[in-house]
């Protein structure tokens, strides 16, 4: 016979299916289970969000990519079967989000962000996720942050090698994208040549990369170093832990000398975005709406 401590753990309610789990209490569930929650770029890092944000209990994930599995892909994708093949990403990430939370509210997007279906999509939800690795994926993301304060984490992976194939600095980002603090552009994360190139068909552009010349490397221990730090920021800002709500640096992580670095973002005065002089918060009246008012109609 089951006492009632047992019986408060197998309740069959979706806030303690992952409660019984966490640390958070009632009432930390209770605001995961609320929040809408988009992860643009379903490949190595983000199949690694997508299970993580799942099993913590958030309410809705919105899954934003326009690939379809390849065969190099499988070494990274979390879950990725040979049966997967040629499948949409979103539609393998929702198969491993509802696997993990079977209560879990789902909206796939298979396009590109810069879509006008894509960015409708994100300007609704509470935290943006960026795990696609393209200029084009950064500037986007960038201006639906400022112009809706809708706060994001963008995490990254990158492996410098020469041309004689001696391996580099290895080194893993997290970078908190707060509205208001210092950008993207600030911080010369975009770069404009490279912007106006992705933002070609397909078939013009060469796809991001880990390593140069190799398509997709098998780094799955670097995407989760990676994708650990962010849910892990993202669960303490949820639930309000953070001892300096001034603290709103980047992780950078260095696993061949076993370093972690912050990093302060920096700001340009008079940022085209994230100044009050610019679009900063602007919603509905800022130039992505602009944008997709103007794509929508061509």
């Amino acid at each position: 016979m089951l006492g009632e401590a047992d019986a408060g753990v197998i309740r069959t309610s979706r806030l303690t299916w992952v409660g019984a789990r966490q640390l958070l209490g009632d009432r930390g569930q209770e605001t995961l289970a609320r929040l809408r929650v988009a992860i643009v770029g379903l490949g190595g890092l983000g199949s690694i969000l997508v299970e993580e944000l799942a099993r913590l209990g958030v309410g809705e994930l919105v899954l934003i990519d326009n690939e379809t599995v390849d065969a190099t892909n499988l070494p990274r994708l979390l879950g990725a079967e040979r049966s997967d093949i040629d499948k949409l990403k979103t539609d393998l990430a929702a198969r491993n989000a509802i696997r993990a939370n079977p209560q879990i509210r789902l909206t796939t997007v298979p396009r590109r962000v810069e879509d006008p279906e894509a960015l409708r999509e994100l300007v609704l939800c509470d935290w943006i996720f960026l795990a696609a690795d393209s200029h084009s994926a950064r500037h986007w993301v960038n201006a639906v942050v400022h112009e809706f304060l809708i706060p994001a984490t963008q995490v990254g992976v990158k492996i410098p090698v020469s041309p004689d194939g001696d391996v580099g600095q290895i080194h893993t980002a997290t970078r908190l994208i707060a509205p208001g603090i210092g950008c993207m552009w600030c911080n010369g994360l975009i770069d404009p040549t490279e912007l106006a190139i992705e933002m070609h068909p397909e078939t013009e552009r060469e796809q991001a990369r880990y390593i140069p010349g190799v398509p997709a490397p098998s780094v799955m221990p670097l995407n989760t170093l990676a994708a650990g730090e962010a849910v892990t920021q993202f669960l303490i800002a949820s639930a309000g832990l953070h001892e300096n709500d001034n603290d709103l640096g980047s992780v950078i992580h260095r696993p061949r000398v076993r370093e972690r670095h912050l990093q302060d973002p920096r700001q340009n005065g008079g940022c085209r975005w994230c100044t009050p002089t610019g679009n900063l918060g602007r919603g509905t009246s800022g130039e992505l709406s602009a944008w997709q008012a103007v794509s929508s109609r061509s």
